[in-house]
């Protein structure tokens, strides 16, 4: 060990501060010493100067280690002891820091020995002694044993502190002689012999010779030891006086545990333990020993050896007994687990000798401690192994694993054994049931269980420290005896495990050595653990006690399978398996299996043997009760017989599952007690099978006579053991086939057993069933192994009169065949789907319905799930299947039908392809038959379809099967569905007729031509006629049938009519589609004539949906699309629109047709506005004092809220649909048609008419305006159709433009509409809202935008002759004039305001080109005077308006006055002189003030603007006085009125003026009368100014000197405003100039 420089310099230090310190303590009477101590220092010093580097000092102090011991052991002898414990901590530090030399070393332990005798400072000589030994190897031989005999004679000091402090020193000093040794074997491995020396034979009193020295100092401790144990004197420990024989054997232990190497490898210990501690050992076990105080001394010593052997009794013999005895024990179990290989014999005997302890227990603690020991060489895998090769493979050898079994069962079977039964013991009995505590009960015995318990953990070989026994816990020999048995079992698996285990470097035959050793511990052992674990498994109250023993079970069970024991494994499981059952004799009573033979005939059965019948407990929880599983073998009398289930045996239960699922290989003759305990175990837990091989708790069982009864307290474990049972048919399917076959004759022996159980009518166990069933679903990879088999039991149970077990033998059946179809084999694919399907096929000889219905929902599978992989070969046997069940008896069972239908049904969507050609016709066949079925309508119908399915495939093998072939197959399949389209159910011909035109539809252009003649002339014509006919005389009285319809399908005739819906529709989509086909016919024009003629008919029918339908429909064949409003009632399109169609492609059609076609339009239109009036009518007529019957003039502005019952309108939809016809229609015939075609009285009125056909009330809620024109759809079909029409009149070189008027005024009608007066009881469509609500929502709208259209399409083409001449301007005047004369009295103000604008732009229009013609617009003035009156002199007064509103109105007025003034006035001289004189009259009427000047609350009706319009008007009129030419005549005249009305309107606006003023008083008036006054008197300057310039007007002269007086009159009014004042002073020096006219000349005025 090497010392660092700070290590060498602290003992430096440090050894200088004891010698200072002993020089100190020395000075006064030990000078000696002192001098000593300095001359030590002085050595250090130089030493420690004189070397350089760390390992030289150290060095040099080992070499100078005597003169530095000498203070150290003069300070000793001085016995003082200051210096005694100064000095030995000295030489502790040399002994640490190893300066200490082996000469020192015998010096120091002298020295030591001194102070043991002399007593002196004997704690700190133990604190030197054992580093002293341990250090290096500076002490051995005499100075060792010196050094271990002083820690021996400390040990029995009187002080406790030294004693303890000994008795540690002693085992650290013995431990430290064989660590020494173990350190020499590693230095010397391989010279581990020494040549023995010659000179003669070795001294007993001295070690070998060929031991080392450190060895030979272990081998006389070792052998001192045994001798002072067996109270002799030492040998080589000379000097110990006294001891104790427990430390011998605690030191004795101690080493024999830590040093094992030691005594194997050097032989000489191992005759050491041979020779001296075996015969030691097994004296002291002998009876004969008494105790003994064991003392002993030096042979130096005062006592002689004759006095060794007096042992002076210092404690009782039973005391002494314990302490010894249990160390013996310890020592036993160690030289067996250790040294059993070298002590062959004598551990036999000392397991012999545990034996007899655990026989016969007479002092109470025997019994436990053997059984302590024993426990730990039983858990041993070792020696176990060890036991069966030493002694019971051999023949002449004591079988000793054996004994050991038969041992610790013996001690069980007398544990539960009750000698005595006392009243205090059953209440103890029920006290401890009570506490729950965990333990056994055996007749009436109740022996606690006491817990934690392992080879470890013991309670008496632990009791190192107790003289006597520790008190034993009640029942701790039985626990710990089913402790080890546990460990045991445990022990022999592994053992048995590890030598079974395949080893390839192992030599040839020892394989099979080592398979019969294994098999010879298992055949030992297990027959005594078995009866052992039953017995405590029968007695165990404890859930976790119980489930250790059923695993120690199920290791012998695990065991057996691995030495394949046959016939104990047969008892092994049995055992397990009436643990799961009630009772001991269950199997042998219910179930009929006898139990195993026992090992011994002379013994009991292994029922008996292993459980007393009698003392079955019956404490344990009952989690289930009821009868057992009824089994044929035994008299019918015990099915009824209550048997109790407990929680033990469910904990069984789960250890047999688990068991036999791992081990299901090795089971070879047992499957049948295995599945038939599994059996009972189910039916008695009320575990049934589900359809799929699960086992799940059956939540009542309603079958059974007696029924079963389990607690909830079980349910987890059901359910654990359902998932156990689950996986017993996977370990079955992992079985190579001679097992696996096994094993399926044992699930058919238990299946006919559960049949003949259910042939007496008893309810029979489904598990057998259920498992084949799991089983050979698992191994469908061996399919030719078990299907036969199988399958013919299947099929036998099926027809069985069990309901529950026909059922699921079919289940088990169809399923394997779904799942066997695709699963790999070695068979051929032909071979295993015949073999599968045939199975299937034998189903149909069965005549049970659940069987048959398993059988088809089998087939369907296939064809859903594999279809793909049916050979051609298989398809006959399913379409037989599937046919079967029409044809045999089962027909009328509705749910057959339907299964069989859906077969069918795949057959003909999925696998057309795979079914060869000639085949159709059966399928065909097979089809037909399910459509005339008559258990289920829906059938029927869906039947139709498939013919539709086998069409498609038709047509797509018609290339390769020729025309010839596929129209043969054509006509049949028409024949077949018009043969259904006059079915007496109405949903079944509905469905006929469809897939009949739907098929000729998609496939009718493989048809050649002569076939088309025959389908048009021949199905489809004669198809419409007996529609037709049908319709028309079909009942209207309700159906009394027992299904609820809906009132639009409860009568037959409503139900007729639906079918014509369909047929014309769909023959529509034939003549769109096969368009080209039918054109190449010859006749197609009367095929065109005849089918519209039909449309014709249902387009007028007194039906909504037909009527609309056939709309649909005609639109469809003409243009070859639906417009959306066709499909949405509120849809809002433009007809021409190409985004608004589904087809935008128009079908070929020649000119004739599209005339044709043009008149049928016409008749349809005037059909349903026909429809529509007369309905108003009788409507009116029905109830003319219903409210909300109240007709209207057209659809726009009333609704029929009400009609009589049978009173037919046709709604909104059916005016829109028609009516998107007529823009493609109308292009296409616009050059074909005449201009009477278009006059009011053709195609105007048939418009007008339609907007008259009224609104149903149940219809007006659904009818919304479109958020961008606000009109409904049918108001923006009509005026789209308007606007065709114009534009079509207005191209160039058109001989239409004469119908031009007759459009405008077709749209006046409709702007007629907001006009019209609303009567309080008139109510809206559906009478949801205000009919003025209703009116602004969708009739204003509407009306409003008519009339901007007749002014557009007016102004657009006035200057045509044909639109002039037609004097529509004065229609258009004159209609104006109703909402104008209205004004605020509309519906909506926008109306009158839309018509002034109107007039404005028709005036400008048409003023102009009148004064052109005077002659023919004579009638146009006096319509626009009229008119102009009407307006603006209404009586219709608003009421109060805003300020700009009101101005915005005025303004609209004055602007009409300026185009009067402008356009008519000025030319005054080529209107009717009476038109002027009324157009100067509404203008002097309107320059007067129309309110009355007294009324404040009147002043908001002012029109001021207005006024001064008319006023400014009048007066640039009056400017027309000079007369020069016609014209300025004409301009004169008007002139004259003109100025007559002025001066008369100036001067009652200033006497008015005048007059007000007055009144008011202090009220100033109001700025208007103000600048009214003074606008007069500027007209009064003006006509003065135009007087100067023509003097001649004499009259205007005189009106204007009249009107002075009028002038002045304004005078004292004219302080009221500035202006005023102002404008009556220029008027008054205005008349300066008019005075002086009279004094000029006349020369000098021209």
């Amino acid at each position: 060990m090497s010392i660092n420089a700070v290590d060498s310099k602290k003992l430096v230090e440090a050894l200088l501060g004891d010698l200072r310190l002993l020089s100190q303590e020395a000075k006064k009477k030990q000078n000696h010493v002192k001098e000593a101590a300095e001359s030590g220092v002085v050595r250090i010093r130089n030493i420690s100067t004189a070397s350089v580097g760390d390992t030289v000092l150290i060095t040099n102090l080992r070499a100078a280690c005597t003169e530095l011991l000498h203070p150290l052991v003069l300070s000793c002898e001085t016995r003082h002891t200051r210096l005694v414990q100064i000095a030995l901590q000295g030489i502790q530090r040399l002994v640490q820091h190893r300066i200490l030399s082996q000469n020192g070393a015998t010096i120091v332990t002298n020295e030591l020995w001194s102070l043991v005798e002399a007593e002196c400072e004997e704690l700190r000589v133990l604190q030197t002694v054992p580093p002293l030994v341990s250090s290096e190897l500076i002490v051995t031989g005499n100075t060792l044993a010196k050094c271990i005999v002083m820690c021996f004679r400390l040990h029995f000091a009187k002080d406790p502190i030294v004693i303890n402090a000994a008795s540690a020193a002693v085992r650290q000093l013995v431990s430290t002689v064989f660590e020494r040794v173990i350190q020499e074997d590693g230095i010397f491995s391989t010279e581990l012999t020494v040549v023995n020396p010659s000179g003669g034979r070795p001294s007993p009193r001295a070690a070998p010779p060929t031991l080392r020295p450190c060895a030979a100092d272990a081998y006389m401790l070792f052998k001192d030891l045994c001798l002072l144990i067996n109270g002799e004197a030492p040998i080589w420990l000379v000097g110990i006086q006294e001891t104790t024989r427990t430390l011998g054997l605690e030191l004795l232990e101690s080493l024999l545990k830590g040093f094992p190497s030691v005594f194997i490898r050097h032989t000489e210990f191992g005759d050491l333990l041979k020779d001296d501690v075996c015969p030691l050992i097994i004296r002291l076990f002998s009876p004969n020993v008494k105790a003994m105080h064991i003392s002993s001394q030096h042979p130096s010593s005062r006592t002689s050896n004759a006095s060794f052997n007096n042992y002076p009794p210092t404690i009782s013999h039973e005391r002494q007994s314990f302490p010894i005895s249990m160390r013996l024990v310890r020592i036993v179990t160690l030289i067996v687990q250790f040294y059993q290989t070298i002590l062959h014999t004598e551990c036999e005997i000392f397991i012999s000798t545990l034996l007899k302890f655990v026989d016969g227990d007479r002092k109470g603690w025997q019994r436990p401690l053997a059984l302590e020991s024993l426990h730990r060489i039983v858990s041993s895998t070792d020696l176990v192994k060890w036991m069966t090769e030493s002694f019971d493979c051999r023949p002449n050898s004591t079988h000793v694993l054996e004994q050991v079994a038969i041992g610790l069962s013996t001690v069980v079977q007398q544990c539960l054994v009750c000698t005595t039964f006392s009243s205090d013991q059953e209440n103890e009995i029920d006290r401890s049931q009570e506490d729950g505590g965990p333990g056994f009960l055996s007749k009436g015995l109740w022996v606690p269980y006491v817990e934690h318990l392992t080879s470890k953990k013991t309670i008496l070989l632990d009791s190192l420290d107790r003289m006597d026994a520790v008190a034993i816990p009640e029942g701790y020999v039985l626990s710990r005896c089913c402790v080890a048995l546990c460990d045991m079992t445990q022990a022999v698996y592994a053992a048995i495990d590890k030598l079974c285990l395949v080893d390839e470097n192992s030599e040839a035959g020892s394989s099979e050595t080592k398979l019969e050793i294994a098999k010879v511990a298992y055949a030992n052992s297990q027959p005594s653990i078995l009866a052992a674990i039953g017995s405590l498994l029968a007695a165990s109250t404890d859930e976790i006690v119980s489930d250790q023993l059923l695993c120690c079970l199920s290791t012998l069970i695990s065991a057996g399978c691995r030495v394949g024991a046959d016939a104990d494994l047969h008892r092994s499981v049995y055992v397990l398996a009436i643990m799961s059952l009630p009772s001991p004799s269950y199997l042998n009573q219910f179930a009929g299996i006898a139990p195993p033979s026992p090992a011994n005939k002379r013994d009991a059965p292994v029922s008996e043997q292993v459980f007393d019948l009698e003392a079955w407990p019956s404490t344990t929880q009952v989690t289930a009760s009821g009868p057992p599983c009824p089994c044929p073998v035994v008299s019918t009398e015990l099915w009824n017989k209550q048997v109790l289930l407990t929680s033990k045996n469910l904990q069984a239960a789960r250890t047999f599952i688990a068991s036999i699922t791992t081990h299901i290989k090795e089971l070879n003759n047992l499957w049948y007690l295995c599945m038939a305990t599994c059996e009972h175990l189910s039916w008695l837990l009320a575990m049934r099978p589900t359809q799929v091989g699960q086992f799940e708790r059956e939540t009542r069982d309603d079958h059974s006579n007696v029924p079963t009864v389990v607690t909830n307290a079980a349910l987890s474990d059901i359910a654990m053991l359902s998932s156990l049972m689950d996986k017993v048919a996977p370990a079955i399917a992992a079985l190579p086939d001679k097992s696996f076959l096994s094993v399926i004759d044992a699930l058919i022996r238990l299946s006919d057993e559960s049949l003949a159980v259910a042939a007496t009518g008893r309810e029979s166990s489904l598990f057998p069933l259920a498992v084949l069933y799991k089983v050979c679903s698992l191994s469908l990879m061996r399919l030719q192994v078990f299907w036969q088999k199988a399958a013919n039991h299947f099929i036998k149970v099926c027809n069985h009169t069990s309901v529950s077990m026909r059922d699921w033998a079919a289940v088990a059946l169809t399923s394997l065949a779904k799942h066997a179809v695709k699963s790999k084999t070695s068979m051929d694919a032909k071979s295993q789907q015949e073999m599968i399907i045939s199975s299937l096929l034998a189903l149909c000889s069965i005549p049970h319905i659940q069987v048959r219905r398993r059988q088809l929902d089998c087939v369907m599978s296939l064809m859903q799930t594999d279809g793909a992989f049916l050979l051609s070969t298989s398809w006959p046997n399913v379409i037989q299947i599937i046919s079967a069940i029409i044809d045999s008896d089962t027909e009328c069972e509705l749910s057959l039908v339907r299964q069989g239908y859906l077969g069918l049904r795949l057959v003909s969507s999925d696998f057309l392809q795979s079914i060869p050609f000639d085949c159709i016709s059966g399928l065909v066949e097979a089809i037909s038959r399910y459509s005339k079925q008559n258990t289920d309508q829906n059938i029927s119908l869906s039947a139709l379809t498939l013919l539709w399915t086998i069409s498609d495939f038709i047509y797509r093998k018609m290339e390769s099967v020729g025309n010839d072939a596929s129209e043969a197959v054509w006509m049949v399949l028409y024949t077949c569905l018009s043969e259904s389209c006059v079915d007496s159910r109405f949903a079944v011909r509905k469905s006929a007729c469809q897939t009949l035109l739907q098929t000729v539809t998609a496939h009718g252009h493989a048809l050649r031509s002569a076939a088309w003649h025959s389908v048009i002339w021949q199905i489809m014509i004669p198809l419409l006629d007996k529609v037709r006919s049908q319709t028309r005389c079909a009942s209207t009285e309700k159906s009394n049938g027992e299904l609820i319809m809906h009132h639009s399908r409860d009568t037959e005739q409503k139900q007729w009519t639906e079918t014509c819906i369909h047929t014309i529709s769909a023959i529509s989509k034939i003549f769109n589609s096969q368009r080209k086909s039918l054109l190449a016919l010859n006749d197609f024009g009367a095929v065109w004539e005849a089918f519209l003629g039909y449309l014709d008919w249902a387009a007028c029918y007194e039906n909504a949906e037909l009527s609309l339908s056939a709309i649909r429909s005609y639109q469809e064949v003409l243009l070859g699309k639906i417009s959306s409003q066709t499909l949405n009632v509120n849809s809002h399109e433009k007809s021409n629109g190409s985004d608004s169609t589904i087809d935008a492609i128009t079908p070929e059609l020649p000119q004739a047709q599209w005339v044709e076609s043009w008149k049928v339009w016409l008749r349809i239109s005037r059909g349903l506005a026909r429809q529509g009036c007369a309905a108003m009518a009788n409507s009116v007529n029905a109830d003319s004092k219903s409210i909300s019957s109240t007709p209207r003039m057209n659809s726009s502005s009333s609704s029929l809220a009400s009609l009589a019952p049978g009173i037919y309108v046709p709604g909104p939809s059916h005016l829109t649909a028609i009516l998107h016809v007529f823009p493609p229609l109308f292009d296409k015939v616009a050059k074909s048609i005449t201009v009477d075609d278009l006059k009011y009285e053709s195609l105007p009125a048939v418009l007008e008419s339609m907007m008259n056909v009224p609104i149903p009330s149940e219809q007006a809620p659904f009818v919304l305006p479109s958020a961008t024109t606000h009109l409904t759809p049918t108001q923006e079909a009509l005026l789209e159709a308007v606007k065709i029409v114009f534009v079509e009149c207005t191209l160039s070189g058109t001989s239409l433009r004469a119908a031009i008027p007759d459009q405008i005024r077709l749209l006046l009608k409709f702007a007629s509409m907001a006009t019209q007066r609303i009567s309080p009881n008139k109510v809206a469509p559906g009478g949801q809202k205000s009919y003025r609500d209703y009116a602004l929502t969708t009739i204003v709208p509407f009306s409003e935008y008519s009339l901007r259209i007749a002014i557009e399409f007016f102004t657009s083409t006035s200057q045509n002759p044909e639109v002039a001449n037609s004097l529509i301007a004065i229609d258009i005047i004159k209609f104006l004039g109703e909402p104008l004369y209205m004004k605020y009295t509309c519906i909506s103000a926008s109306t009158w305001k839309l018509a002034a604008t109107s007039l404005m732009s028709v005036l400008r229009t048409s003023i102009p080109y009148a004064r052109q013609n005077p002659e023919v617009f004579r009638g146009l003035w006096s319509a626009i005077c009229d008119t102009m009156e009407r307006w603006l002199f209404t009586p219709n007064k608003s009421t109060r308006l805003a300020a700009d509103e009101r101005k915005r109105d005025e303004l609209m007025e004055c602007q009409a006055i300026e185009i009067i003034r402008s356009e008519m006035l000025a030319y005054a001289s080529r209107l009717p002189q009476e038109d002027v004189q009324r157009l100067i009259a509404l203008l002097h009427r309107g320059s007067i003030s129309q309110i009355d000047s007294t009324d404040v609350l009147d002043s908001h009706t002012q029109r001021n603007e207005l006024a001064k319009a008319c006023f400014d008007a009048l007066l640039m009129s009056s400017d027309g006085a000079h007369t020069n030419t016609e014209e300025d005549e004409g301009r004169g005249i008007l002139g004259n009125v003109a100025v007559t009305s002025l001066l008369q309107r100036c001067t009652q606006v200033m006497s008015d003026f005048c007059k007000d003023w007055s009144a008011a008083g202090d009220l100033r008036l109001p700025r208007s009368r103000i600048l009214e006054i003074i606008s007069a008197l500027q007209a009064v300057d003006s006509l003065i100014a135009r007087l100067a310039r023509d003097p001649k007007m004499t009259e205007l002269y005189s009106h204007l000197v009249s009107l002075f007086p009028s002038v002045v009159d304004v005078m004292p009014c004219c302080h009221a405003d500035p202006q005023l004042e102002h404008q009556l002073i220029k008027t008054i020096k205005s008349y300066q100039t008019l005075f002086l006219l009279q004094n000029i000349p006349q020369a000098t005025v021209e």
